[in-house]
C-alpha cells in the first residue's frame, strides 16, 4: 500500500522507470472507477449524455483520465508539487478527474443534443468557439507583428489538423468550424452522435499536444483543453 509520498516519488519517477510505469498504471485504474462513476451521477442532468451507453461512458472516462495523467505530468511533473500533503494523495487526484471531466461538461455542446458549437465568442472557457478564428486570423487592427503571429499559429493549426485521421480532421472541421449537427456528422462517418462526441474530445487533445511540441503560448493551447 503507497503512502502519499509513496505516490509522488514514484510517479516523478525518483525510484526507477519500472516503478514510476506501475504507479502511473495504478492510478490510471484508480482514476477511471472515479471517472466512470462521475459519468454516472451526471447523466441524469445532462440530455447529451443520458443516452451514453455503458461502453460509451467508458471510453469517455478513460479520456478524461488520460487528460489528468497528462496533466500530472506536464512541466516534470509540476503539479505534483502543489500537492499539500493533506489529505489522502488519491483523493486530492479524484478531485482533478472529477474537475477535469466537470470543466469539459459543461462546455455547450454537452447541453445542446444535436449541434456542437459554431463559437460566439461569448463565452472565454469555451474552446470550441475559438476555433474558427484561429483559422481565419482575422486582425482588426494594424499591428504588423500581431498579424504574423497570428498567421504562424494559423499555419501551424492547419498542419494540427492534416495530421489527424480523416475521421478526426472531418468531425473537428464540420462539427467545430462549420457548425454542422453532430448527427449530420455521423451519419458521414457511419457511427453515432455520441461517437463523434467522443472523436471530438480525442482530436482536441491531439491537436493540443501537436500545439504544445511547437512551442505555442499556454493561452493557445487552453483553446484545446
Amino acid at each position: 500500500m503507497r503512502e502519499n509520498q509513496d505516490w509522488v516519488q514514484e510517479l516523478r519517477g525518483d525510484r526507477g522507470l519500472t516503478i514510476q510505469a506501475s504507479a502511473h498504471k495504478d492510478l490510471a485504474n484508480y482514476l477511471y472507477v472515479v471517472a466512470y462513476n462521475y459519468l454516472r451521477l451526471r447523466q441524469a442532468d445532462l440530455r447529451a449524455l443520458a443516452d451514453f451507453a455503458a461502453e460509451e461512458l467508458a471510453s469517455l472516462a478513460q479520456d478524461f483520465v488520460q487528460e489528468t495523467l497528462e496533466k500530472l505530468a506536464r512541466r516534470d511533473f509540476a503539479l505534483l508539487t502543489t500537492y499539500s500533503g493533506a489529505g489522502k494523495f488519491t483523493s486530492w487526484t479524484a478531485q482533478i478527474v472529477r474537475n477535469q471531466a466537470a470543466q469539459e461538461l459543461r462546455k455547450s455542446y454537452w447541453t445542446r443534443r444535436n449541434a456542437l458549437p459554431a463559437g460566439n465568442g461569448s463565452d472565454a472557457n469555451e474552446e470550441d468557439s475559438e476555433l474558427t478564428r484561429q483559422q481565419a486570423v482575422v486582425d482588426e487592427d494594424n499591428d504588423p507583428a500581431r498579424r504574423a503571429q497570428q498567421q504562424q499559429i494559423a499555419d501551424l493549426l492547419q498542419r494540427c489538423l492534416a495530421g489527424l485521421s480523416e475521421r478526426y480532421r472531418l468531425a473537428v472541421v464540420n462539427c467545430l468550424g462549420d457548425d454542422v449537427p453532430a448527427e449530420a456528422v455521423a451519419r458521414t462517418l457511419d457511427t453515432t452522435a455520441n461517437a463523434v462526441y467522443l472523436i471530438i474530445q480525442r482530436a482536441k487533445r491531439q491537436l493540443r499536444r501537436c500545439l504544445e511540441s511547437a512551442g505555442i503560448d499556454r493561452s493557445v493551447l487552453a483553446v484545446f483543453a
